[in-house]
């Protein structure tokens, strides 16, 4: 498979089905966001995995790592749907799992929220390196949601093939939040709470 085709050079793309589209479109930066996204998770799931921790620390860091992996590859799939034409998505991902994946997501949320601390104050994004990586997926993540949005907002998604997958980021942003969280007290260090400046 030769890396390079030419095919791009004018500034245009083929989608999933043969079309032709312009690599500046609403689908194009939403699709290319969650590319950004899978990027951004595998520099965080690195920095957790050379993570030295023991006994129960290392069990529940190991039970993150694979939940990211998990994640990583459900975006590969979500991606993939996003570049291919509307009325071929059921042709090409015909047994789309996406709100499976939405209530996973929710659980794996409920566990962590039920093993930390009630949230009393906003958290600053840091704490430590993992923490503040997990914080970077989270806002990636956000913004891979609101391109998804401008991008439905732009067409008629007539058989509703794409709103899953806005569900499903919307949950994965949460998720990396509570994350932040439950790295911290994997590594037993407490949460900065932001402070009113004055």
């Amino acid at each position: 498979m030769k890396i390079y085709t030419k095919t791009g050079d004018k500034g245009e793309t083929s989608l999933v089905g043969g079309h032709r589209s312009p690599k500046n479109c609403s689908r194009l930066n939403a699709y290319g966001t969650i590319d950004e996204l899978n990027t951004v998770i595998g520099i965080a799931l690195e920095e957790i995995r050379s993570l030295k921790l023991e006994n129960e620390g290392d069990k529940e860091t190991k039970k993150l790592v694979e939940r990211l992996l998990w994640i990583q590859n459900c975006l590969f799939t979500t991606g993939g749907m996003l570049a291919t034409e509307e009325e071929k998505v059921t042709q090409y991902w015909s047994a789309s799992p996406l709100e499976e994946w939405t209530k996973r997501v929710e659980q794996f949320i409920d566990e962590y929220t039920n093993a930390l601390p009630a949230l009393k104050n906003f958290i600053l994004p840091s704490g430590s390196k993992s923490c503040a990586m997990l914080h970077w997926t989270r806002t990636t993540c956000r913004r891979a949601e609101r391109e998804i949005c401008q991008f439905l907002s732009e067409i008629e998604d007539k058989n509703g093939v794409y709103f899953p997958i806005l569900q499903y980021v919307n949950r994965l942003s949460d998720f990396f939040f509570i994350a932040s969280r439950i790295i911290l007290q994997i590594e037993n260090i407490p949460e900065k709470y932001w402070e009113s400046i004055k």
